[in-house]
């Protein structure tokens, strides 16, 4: 029987690696200095192999730079609901590491495991280790350890746990974006997409993973990024869909061109050409449904009471396919 103390320990972990480095103080951005500046040139490099835009998009999903995106690309991004992916975020993490554990039936589940948190480690480092994309590891880590410890059911009150935690450190995370988009989003991909795919059995397995991630994702970032950009993507849902499994191949594509962008420009180049395919499958499906006249709709800025309802709504379909899943 696993230890019931196990996330009051994590809880306890995280609070003491948080007052350690002191993120309010300016204490990990000396740290992370270096882990800048190789970024920095990592950028440069794929900025030498691939074209444009498709560079800023791999710049922006792998290495975090989506400060560079082009601006029409960023607002067919914004209208299609689709620029959470192009950051360096906790849905991000949660499908490359899912994406190893999809493998669990060909591995070890321990290997899987191992290969999941791993890659989160490698993403974070790779991204700069900036206080972002540090919290959605550690949010993602933490829904991750749930369920390698067999508490699946409580991987969503673990999340909501790491987060209010994070909170009590700095409550003025509270109101940043970043910080939003990344808890409800890692909340969607690792405490609700598991319930919603339980629904989805009928479904071809390849889509059923992608339709409950997008779904549950989409569903719990409508609110912020409504009450942000004042619009509601009408495309959300399947532009979501149709781009959403490229993600796993572009990060670890991209991962794997900037090693070989030192080892052997020959093999970079290649790596570069499929990955190319890719992104413009990409750049053009979220194109295609920008394109669309009623593609959004604008619906100014809301009173949070809205919002709560909102959830509360939400919360209570999930209360009724939970207890469905357990009958």
């Amino acid at each position: 029987m696993i230890n019931s103390k196990v996330p009051l320990l994590l809880a306890i972990f995280i609070y003491i690696f948080f007052y350690w480095v002191r993120w309010e103080q300016g204490g990990w951005e000396l740290k992370t200095h270096l882990l800048k500046g190789l970024r920095d040139n990592l950028d440069s490099k794929i900025a030498e192999i691939l074209p444009s835009p498709q560079a800023q998009l791999l710049s922006g999903i792998v290495l975090g730079q989506n400060k560079e995106l082009p601006g029409q690309l960023r607002l067919a991004l914004r209208d299609t609901s689709t620029l959470h992916i192009v950051v360096a975020s906790g849905q991000n993490l949660s499908m490359v590491a899912g994406f190893f554990l999809f493998f669990s039936g060909l591995i070890k589940r321990k290997t899987a495991l191992i290969l999941s948190f791993l890659s989160i480690v490698f993403y974070t480092l790779l991204t700069g280790a900036e206080v972002p994309i540090l919290r959605a590891a550690i949010m993602v880590s933490a829904g991750f350890l749930a369920q390698a410890l067999g508490r699946e059911k409580d991987s969503i009150w673990i999340v909501i746990g790491v987060g209010a935690l994070m909170l009590l450190i700095n409550p003025v995370w509270i109101t940043s974006l970043s910080f939003q988009l990344s808890f409800l989003a890692t909340l969607g991909v690792v405490g609700v997409s598991p319930m919603l795919m339980s629904k989805f059995a009928k479904i071809p397995k390849f889509i059923r993973g992608d339709l409950s991630v997008s779904l549950a994702a989409q569903v719990l970032v409508l609110p912020v990024i409504a009450q942000n950009f004042h619009q509601i993507s009408l495309v959300a849902l399947p532009a979501n869909l149709l781009v959403l499994w490229t993600i796993p191949f572009i990060m670890i594509g991209g991962a794997i061109l900037l090693v070989l962008a030192f080892i052997s420009p020959t093999l970079a180049v290649i790596m570069g050409f499929l990955l190319n395919i890719i992104l413009t499958y990409f750049i053009y499906i979220v194109n295609f449904f920008a394109g669309f006249n009623w593609a959004w709709v604008y619906i100014g800025e809301q009173v949070w009471l809205v919002w709560i309802g909102y959830y509360l709504l939400v919360a209570g379909v999930l209360k009724f396919i939970y207890d469905l899943k357990g009958r």
